[in-house]
């Protein structure tokens, strides 16, 4: 499967990736929203039939608290509460039908009575109503109710006759915008034939919709959560997905330069070899030596490459075990710019030193440290479009020692910075086409120093060289 056809596929599993994860949030914003919905229509039956309770409980109150009844016969008024012989007539001549009635609740007696003495004497009963109900009765029937239903919410109430006009209320004018904001629930209650004015009985439900949110808030916060948590997984796997396409490329490139830079030294020394092993070719001492050169050459070539593979593999053992000693690092220092240096006379270049620290011994891993060095300045040769200056630099720092090695290359981009020390990533060059290597070089810098609880940085601008500089701890032995 080529390349190409990985990051095709890996767009259409991102596209379709990312078109579930909208699905589902689309999906969890209508449940939300079809919840709430639900909940406020629940909420409103509930209030509702509370509201036709109540107005029911106030009746009987009314019925049962009222204690004057005064019924109009003709132009004839009869007084239930008297005991007159017109009380016991018409008590007597309802006698049967009253005895017929089954046994109900007070109101439902009380008004089959009522039209049993209209229908016999077009009786028109008369009760004051609006003073038979106080507000603490009509407040105590309202949370007894409300309670009995689970409603928990504050409220307003009112009373009004047929027309609007308050009668009794438990709110004051300034409660006016309160009540435009909240929902109202209204009923009508002596209504039937045995008043002579209606009253409406209307519930203000304050702050409905804030204690229906309140009620799943537990639910809402739980699936924020887990949305959160679900797109930071995707969000966190696309950049997963991406860092291996990119790693991918790299190893790829890797390969490539790999079989490149091996196949040119093979190939030398094979043809070296032929040349000197084929007899029908007559060589003089001089092309002799030099074939023989050729292939020492070619084959210190290989094993440098080797080397750098190599070196590179310790960044993914972890914690490779260093060999501490103690040494002067101005004669590592030394070691490696001696190893260098005829690289450096071919493009000639110059390496200056500026040992200044006093500190100058170390307990590290001799050899890597001196490997850093090396590779340090041979990056420094590498990415310079002229004759090669460098400068290496020791300071004292606090409980250590700090190295600067200072070049005149063509210099790190800033978006490129924290890079550098990546395996297998390399700096673009440019117009600079001739630099080998493979992206191992900084990052086995970077895993030596970070063994030894050190610290690399750098310090660099295009086309203005680049400073690397590396903090680490000194021996506790002077010299």
């Amino acid at each position: 499967m080529t390349l190409y056809s990985n990051n095709r596929y890996i767009k259409i599993i991102i596209f379709l990736s990312s078109f579930a994860l909208l699905g589902f949030l689309i999906i969890q914003f209508y449940w939300a929203t079809n919840t709430f919905t639900e909940k406020k229509d629940n909420f409103n039956n509930i209030v509702e039939i509370c509201v036709q309770e109540i107005g029911e409980e106030l009746r009987e109150k009314i019925l049962n608290e009222s204690n004057y009844f005064h019924p109009n016969i003709g132009n004839k008024i009869l007084s239930l509460k008297n005991k007159s012989q017109n009380k016991i007539e018409v008590l007597e001549s309802l006698a049967l039908e009253i005895n017929s009635i089954s046994e109900k609740s007070i109101a439902e007696k009380r008004k089959q009575i009522f039209e049993i003495i209209n229908n016999h004497f077009a009786l028109n009963i008369n009760i004051n109503v609006d003073n038979s109900l106080k507000e603490k009765v009509v407040i105590s029937v309202i949370e007894n109710i409300l309670e009995k239903h689970g409603v928990k919410n504050d409220y307003h109430f009112s009373i009004t006759d047929e027309s609007g006009l308050l009668i009794q209320s438990n709110f004051e004018d300034t409660d006016n915008d309160i009540l435009k904001s909240s929902n109202s629930y209204s009923a009508e209650f002596l209504s039937d034939e045995l008043f002579t004015e209606k009253r409406i009985f209307t519930l203000y439900i304050l702050k409905l919709e804030k204690s229906i949110r309140k009620s799943f808030i537990h639910i809402f916060i739980i699936s924020i959560i887990l949305i959160l948590i679900i797109l930071g997984t995707f969000i966190y796997s696309i950049k997963i997905i991406q860092s291996q396409e990119i790693n991918t490329q790299i190893k790829t490139d890797f390969i490539n330069n790999m079989t490149h830079e091996l196949k040119t030294p093979i190939a030398t020394i094979g043809l070296a070899c032929e040349a000197l092993s084929d007899s029908s070719i007559k060589l003089e001492k001089i092309n002799r030596k030099k074939f023989l050169n050729t292939i020492k050459s070619e084959n210190e070539r290989l094993g440098k490459l080797v080397e750098n593979v190599l070196q590179s593999s310790l960044s993914q053992k972890g914690n490779p075990d260093l060999k501490l000693e103690i040494f002067n690092i101005e004669d590592v220092i030394n070691k490696a710019i001696k190893s260098i240096n005829l690289t450096y006379e071919k493009k000639e270049g110059i390496i200056n030193t500026d040992f200044l620290a006093q500190n100058k011994l170390m307990e590290a891993d001799k050899l890597h440290i001196a490997n850093v060095i090396y590779n340090l300045l041979d990056n420094s040769q590498k990415y310079s479009t002229k004759s090669p200056v460098v400068t290496i630099s020791t300071r004292d720092v606090i409980g250590g020692i700090i190295i600067r090695i200072k070049d005149n290359g063509i210099g790190i981009a800033r978006d490129n910075h924290k890079r550098i020390f990546e395996k297998l990533f390399r700096v673009p060059t440019g117009n600079i086409h001739n630099v080998k290597g493979f992206g191992l070089g900084l990052s086995y810098v970077k895993t030596i120093i970070d063994l030894h609880d050190g610290k690399i940085m750098v310090e660099s601008k295009l086309n203005a060289g680049s400073t690397f500089s590396i903090n680490l701890k000194s021996s506790k032995i002077l010299s």
